[in-house]
């Protein structure tokens, strides 16, 4: 072991090297390796549940506590704003003397490239200030919107706008079946002037801005530390590179195993392209203190190559399988198994329902909430979905920027908390208030906006008053109408804005109008994450059951985990080409490795959705069979082509076994026919109105014979 690692004297009063010391001993030694290896580009390989963030952490504190790094000579990066803060909240837990200005450089890309652009990085070469604000997705689509009518601009496909300017920066202007351009190029043109203009930015301004004046920047880190490193794409690499240089090191953790959001650009080539470029080191997390035995010995058959993953836990129970009817009759099981969980003591936070889409969590929030269970949905929410609060920030927003147009004219025309101007009148007074001299035409609130910098600048009185105060400033309280029925509530959650700003300003001994800017921007980069009570995130420590999709799983555990509705079709999604079915097999891996002590899968009889079939879906297969416990589950088929032939056996054997049992005179011949979608069938029954045709692998289908879709064969 490093010479840095000595034991000190147990005399001295305890210290954040010595509570460092005391935390490293309890590493096992692939993170103990990891931790000391001081290599210029190191690729941590770090299996599922084997302490990748705690690996993280104690890398930071070796590099400042041990090695007398400054905490601001490293960048840390992660893809959650609550990865972020888990860091920074475990950092200073064992660093006491940790504070959050020394971790400015810590959090995801997009919040360390807005601190970046407003403090190192010269973005007045690009004509910005260093107040500019950030637009979130909402913000953009209007800001597209004002310029192609402003400017009268031809652009087809606007309700696919977003795809078709993505597509247009990698030199494609062409979209679905268009034949000849439009204007899309000139709207790329207008829209990167108008930001300017209004001192606004993009969350792909941030990536590409950063990726711009890096190279000439004075900004030079010595550790670049980057978690989750498979979801990296090609831009991010390129600032991960910059920030490096010459002279910098790269600490990167993640697991290609976990690669569930290529369609965002990332994926597992990144860690071989990583090697290759940097001439980087790898080593590995194989130990998991996560889960049972059993279910690491299930996950263990979805990983490529076999990788090596152990585990220090017992065997535990096996997996279940169950099959229900559908997702209803499942969600009645669940109330009942669920309640009997709790009554024999297992905590409702604790147990988690998986399931690929979102619209399935409808069933299940339903019936839990008529039996009585208390249950969290995670969802992907905007601002948009709590109106009061997204009111308020854009009045924050144009109140610290005030070239900020997209707000000015969402809070002149907004009718239910703004001004309530025509959209004629609106136009007009817009372009008067962005003239030199800012004319506010008579407007209260334009006046108050105008002159916020200069109220904040002459604020004496206590900061613990100042939350009220900027509320009657504004005047707040008749934008969101008295005497409607919401008002107390919309009153509540900008208060609890205006309070949480304040609190901070007071905390951290800052100026309050700068505050603002943070929160404003703070605001589009985590949406409602800035306040708890409005947040789209699971509450882990709420005492609730979790529904979520797969991709929301990712990075949580839980003792009790239930998939539901593992069937052919739904998990995995077909029809998505080889690195698809990949993708959906990893995704697949990261629902199974959430669970600690119990994993309960489903798959329904008749399913409710289109295109998913009646059958299981193959990956249940693909578990060794001594590690299931099923009523039913015979089936071993492990693809598709598989389980395809099995059926077809099956129903074979079926009607054999059926002529078998029949007297030879009431043999009756097949009668086959051909339906467009689901291919040849065998008529297995039918009346006056309706005939009932049995596919391979799609199962049994009634039609109306008025309007039969059926060829006879």
């Amino acid at each position: 072991m490093s010479a840095d690692i000595n034991r000190l004297s147990d005399n001295k009063e305890i210290s954040p090297v010595d509570l460092f010391y005391e935390s490293f001993e309890k590493l096992n030694e692939y993170q103990k390796a990891a931790v000391l290896d001081y290599r210029k580009a190191l690729l941590v390989n770090a299996h599922v549940g084997s302490g990748k963030t705690t690996v993280l952490i104690h890398k930071i504190l070796y590099l400042h506590f041990i090695k007398k790094l400054p905490l601001q000579s490293m960048v840390v990066l992660t893809f959650t704003n609550k990865a972020a803060q888990e860091i920074k909240d475990r950092l200073k837990q064992l660093g006491s003397t940790i504070k959050n200005d020394d971790m400015k450089f810590f959090g995801t890309f997009h919040s360390v490239c807005r601190t970046l652009l407003s403090s190192s990085l010269t973005v007045e070469n690009l004509g910005y200030t260093k107040e500019f604000s950030i637009a979130d997705g909402d913000e953009i689509l209007e800001l597209y919107d004002r310029i192609m009518i402003d400017n009268n601009l031809s652009i087809k496909y606007k309700n696919k706008i977003k795809k078709r300017m993505d597509k247009v920066k990698s030199g494609e202007t062409l979209y679905g079946n268009m034949k000849n351009d439009d204007d899309i190029n000139e709207l790329m043109k207008l829209l990167k002037q108008e930001k300017i203009r209004c001192n606004i930015m993009d969350f792909d301004d941030l990536i590409d801005y950063s990726i711009e004046l890096l190279p000439i920047s004075q900004f030079k880190p010595q550790w670049i530390i980057i978690d989750e490193f498979q979801d990296c794409d090609s831009r991010q690499l390129k600032m991960v590179e910059l920030l490096a240089g010459n002279t910098g090191n790269i600490f990167a953790v993640g697991d290609p195993n976990q690669v569930i959001y290529s369609w965002r650009g990332g994926g597992g080539e990144v860690f071989e392209d990583f090697k290759v470029k940097h001439n980087a080191s790898e080593i590995s997390l194989p130990i998991n203190y996560r889960s049972t035995t059993t279910i690491l010995n299930a996950a263990r058959s979805f990983l490529k190559n076999g990788v090596n993953l152990s585990g220090v836990r017992e065997s535990g129970t096996p997996i279940t399988i169950k099959k229900h009817h559908n997702r209803f009759n499942e969600a009645v099981y669940l109330c009942q198994r669920i309640k009997s969980l709790n009554s024999m003591g297992t905590a409702y936070k604790d147990i988690a329902v998986f399931y690929r889409k979102q619209k399935d969590s409808e069933v299940f929030a339903e019936v839990f909430d008529k039996h009585d269970i208390p249950f969290e949905v995670s969802s992907r929410k905007t601002l948009r979905d709590t109106p009061a609060l997204y009111w308020a920030l854009r009045l924050l927003k144009a109140a610290v920027n005030n070239r900020d147009k997209s707000s000015i004219v969402f809070l002149l025309g907004t009718g239910r908390y703004g001004v309530g101007i025509s959209q004629k009148k609106v136009k007009d007074i817009a372009q008067k208030f962005f003239k030199a001299d800012a004319d506010t035409c008579g407007i209260e609130l334009l006046s108050k906006i105008k002159g916020f910098r200069e109220w904040c600048g002459n604020h004496t009185t206590s900061l613990e008053e100042t939350a009220s105060q900027i509320y009657d400033y504004f005047d707040i309280a008749m934008y969101l109408a008295p005497t409607s029925i919401t008002f107390e509530e919309d009153r509540r959650i900008v208060m609890k804005l205006l309070n949480d700003i304040t609190e901070y300003s007071v905390a951290n001994n800052k100026d309050i109008f700068e505050v603002i800017g943070d929160y404003a921007n703070s605001s589009s980069l985590y949406g409602n994450q800035i306040l708890k009570e409005v947040s789209n995130n699971i509450h882990q420590d709420e005492d609730t059951v979790k529904l979520m999709t797969l991709h929301a799983s990712k990075g949580l555990e839980f003792d009790y985990v239930f998939i539901s509705g593992v069937n052919l079709g739904n998990i995995p999604i077909i029809s998505k080409g080889e690195e698809g079915e990949k993708e959906e097999q990893r995704l697949f891996f990261v629902g199974i490795t959430r669970a600690r002590d119990s994993l309960e899968i489903s798959y329904h009889v008749k399913p409710d959705d289109f295109g998913v079939y009646g059958v299981p879906s193959p990956y249940l297969r693909m578990i060794p069979e001594e590690l299931i416990e099923s009523e039913d589950f015979g089936s071993r088929a492990s693809s598709l082509g598989q389980l395809r032939r099995e059926i077809k056996d099956n129903i074979d054997k079926k009607s054999e076994s059926s002529k078998a049992n029949c007297p030879a005179d009431n043999v009756k011949h097949k009668v086959l026919v051909v339906h467009d979608k689901y291919g040849q069938g065998e008529v297995i029954s039918e009346d006056e109105n309706n005939i009932t045709v049995e596919f391979p692998v799609y199962g049994d289908k009634t039609f109306t014979k008025m309007f039969c879709p059926l060829k006879y064969i």
